[in-house]
């Protein structure tokens, strides 16, 4: 059985969109999500999908390098295959992302290297692009610039408005990103 930690800091759409699309896996299970967020929605979507979960709260920590480190400690004491971004919106530091190289991946609202960090979505709005999409990336030091696993294009129509272009790039990330995850594991097995 393959194992997925996920660590995300918002609604968990996409945890949700991965929780349900593995909960009658036989060769995956997702064994927590983590969220540095106590006013997260994805906690109450854990709860209801039956994952366990922790709350890391960010504001409860003196600095960023003290929630980093037992962020750190908690990760290492849990034994998994693939760490998992969704909706993360901390950075993780160099040294947990050479720790787990290879083991994390992300996923962002944008045909990277276009429009990296965050409201990219909006911005390629505000910027009329003919075309936007998704990315799933491996994470390495540079945000948004780890190596390329899948992009998705997806073609503005000129009468979507933000909200419209939101839940269109959505419907990609909750299509392909557990698909991608599944390949991963998958080919993971066949590399043992």
């Amino acid at each position: 059985m393959k194992k997925i930690v996920i660590l995300a800091s918002g609604n968990g759409t996409n945890f949700e969109a991965i929780c349900k699309y593995f909960s009658k896996s036989e060769k995956i299970s997702i064994i927590k999500l983590i969220t540095d967020n106590k006013e997260a929605q994805v906690a109450e979507r854990a709860k209801i999908l039956g994952i366990d979960y922790e709350i890391i709260d960010y504001s409860t920590f003196k600095s960023k390098k003290e929630f980093n480190d037992y962020l750190f400690d908690r990760l290492k004491a849990l034994d998994f295959d693939l760490m998992v971004l969704a909706g993360y919106m901390r950075i993780l530091p160099s040294y947990i992302v050479r720790y787990y190289d290879n083991k994390i991946i992300n996923i962002h609202p944008s045909l990277l290297p276009k429009y990296p960090g965050v409201r990219s979505i909006e911005r390629a709005y505000n910027n009329k692009e003919e075309y936007t999409g998704i990315t799933i990336h491996y994470v390495e030091e540079e945000v948004d610039g780890g190596r390329i696993i899948l992009q998705k294009k997806l073609k503005v129509d000129k009468n979507w408005d933000l909200a419209k272009l939101e839940e269109e790039i959505h419907k990609l990330e909750h299509q392909y990103y557990p698909q991608v995850i599944e390949n991963l594991l998958s080919n993971s097995d066949e590399d043992s």
